[in-house]
């Protein structure tokens, strides 16, 4: 992520964004310099060549305000094309990635990430070449007017490019700071907001409100060290360009009492003054923010790296095995599950006390964890090890995941070849009834807020959307713990007629359940 990257977004619309404003300086130090000349003008009584002059400057003027206007339209156009192509990267990676992300990290990446770097970096391109131009085509007319104001420039420019590298890491680590406190925020948002119905039923709001401003003043607080940095560097950088100014300023009054400049420049030294004084406060400044950004920059560009999958490689599984598998927690806690080897076809009751990782075992087979030590191996049909293809491996969570579209969409998961199965699979798991309630049908859009659907309704759709995908293995965590019991068997009835392999957990089951299963496999501590 740096200037090559945001200029091959649209190459001719960057080269315009730095034409337009590097042209906007070029009329502003024309009108300035011409004003040198009507004060010439008038001290010399020539009223025609005043006027003339004069509507040159207004004409100056006018095209430094389409000049601005037009970058900054360009610009922000670029800005958001890029960061559309970032996003779309961001969200390619997460979902390729083998990592667990927490949903306030993807957040901070997808927004405060990109919105930091837009302001100390690439929102800062026209004011880069505005400065720029400001203080080049300033040069160019000092020298034009005297060398001796050219050099006290130069020697100017040189000590305000080197001050301010003494802030290059402060800011750099203060970025950073506030990058990691606001995903902490938001990671801190997402967990306690998600329970504020629990925390109201017994009238702890006041915790929350507590939590909040805490996590809150943290991250003002981060915000508060970077705005100091910046200012800090802002000082330096000023400094720097008013003693610049004064210097020039005595110089050009012993200038113009020896004659060696026109009168008209006492009048136009103050805005060239102004100019290169602006020139050498902000750009070592901004050259400050940008390299402020450099390790935020890094980071974003390896969240956006493009993660290969070679799905020829990736084979359908029908049954697996395990082997001194285990998974260690950071609160140093660790759960060791025993040998397992399912064969293709067997419908597995997995069984155990809470905390004994049956949850945590379906997540090991479907990559979600991994693994501290041990290993989990899949089988094709004949029984030869394969590198799975997890789209084959059918999994109904205790809290279904859907997603605001049609229950259509949410069975297919968006692939239209497969819309013809639909109504066949919703009739085997025995949500035909319940789509016949809505007025439309299989096409009613999911409303994760108001809950449209119930929990049972749920995971009817999360089991056709598995038996509509062939999955060759089939893993229910409680997928059926919001339905009644007798509808609960006539689904399980169903599915065990599948060729499919199947391993679900229940707590609550009765013989007629278990009665259902080849065998059970029970999990201890």
């Amino acid at each position: 992520m740096n200037l090559k990257t945001f200029y091959q977004t649209n190459r001719l619309r960057f080269v315009l964004i730095i034409f337009l404003s590097l042209m906007n300086p070029v009329a502003i130090i024309t009108a300035s310099y011409l004003n040198m000349w009507q004060l010439t003008s008038l001290h010399n009584h020539d009223s025609r060549a005043w006027l003339i002059i004069l509507l040159v400057t207004l004409l100056a003027y006018l095209l430094s305000y389409f000049f601005d206007m037009g970058s900054d339209n360009l610009l922000a156009r670029q800005v958001q094309e890029f960061n559309g192509e970032l996003r779309k990267k961001i969200v390619n990676h997460v979902c390729r990635d083998q990592r667990d992300y927490q949903v306030s990290e993807v957040e901070n990446r997808l927004t405060n990430d990109l919105n930091t770097v837009n302001d100390q970096y690439f929102n800062l391109i026209p004011l880069i070449c505005n400065f720029t131009g400001y203080t080049a085509f300033t040069a160019i007319a000092l020298l034009t007017m005297h060398w001796s104001l050219l050099f006290l420039t130069l020697i100017s420019i040189a000590v305000s490019i080197l001050l301010p590298k003494v802030m290059d890491k402060p800011i750099q680590k203060a970025t950073e700071k506030l990058s990691s406190q606001n995903k902490q925020y938001l990671d801190l948002i997402e967990k306690w907001l998600s329970g504020i119905a629990e925390l109201e039923r017994y009238f702890a709001g006041e915790k929350l409100f507590n939590v909040m401003h805490k996590g809150a003043k943290d991250l003002e607080r981060a915000n508060l060290n970077l705005t100091k940095k910046q200012q800090i560097l802002a000082i330096i950088t000023g400094s720097a360009s008013q003693i610049m100014v004064i210097v020039l300023y005595v110089w050009t009054g012993i200038l113009i009492n020896k004659g060696s400049v026109t009168f008209g420049a006492v009048g136009v030294i103050g805005s060239f003054s102004t100019y290169i004084s602006f020139g050498i406060k902000y750009l070592p400044y901004y050259f400050g923010l940008i390299k402020g950004t450099t390790s935020l920059r890094e980071q974003i560009t390896a969240a956006t790296s493009l993660i290969e999958v070679d799905n020829s490689t990736q084979n359908a599984p029908y049954s697996l095995c395990t082997n001194n598998l285990e998974v260690n927690f950071e609160n140093g806690e660790a759960l060791k599950f025993p040998d397992i080897k399912i064969n293709y076809g067997e419908k597995i009751l997995l069984t155990g006390d809470s905390g004994t990782g049956k949850s945590t075992l379906l997540k090991l087979l479907l990559g979600i964890i991994q693994p501290s030590s041990g290993k989990i191996q899949f089988m094709d049909k004949q029984g030869r090890v394969v590198t799975p293809d997890l789209s084959k491996i059918g999994y109904i969570a205790q809290d279904p995941v859907l997603f605001p579209s049609t229950i259509k969409n949410n069975i297919t998961m968006f692939d239209d070849k497969l819309d013809g199965l639909v109504e066949n699979a919703v009739e085997d798991v025995g949500l035909a009834p319940d789509i016949a309630k809505f007025d439309a049908g299989l096409d009613t859009k999911i409303n994760l807020h108001k809950l449209n659907v119930s929990g049972g309704q749920r995971q009817k759709i999360i089991l056709a959307r598995s038996k509509i995908h062939d999955s060759n293995i089939l893993l229910i965590d409680e997928g059926t713990s919001a339905i009644d019991k007798t509808a609960t068997v006539a689904i399980l009835k169903k599915l065990v007629e599948l060729p499919s392999t199947i391993i679900f957990i229940a707590h609550n089951f009765d013989e007629r359940i278990t009665g259902l299963f080849d065998r059970e496999i029970q999990l201890s501590k």
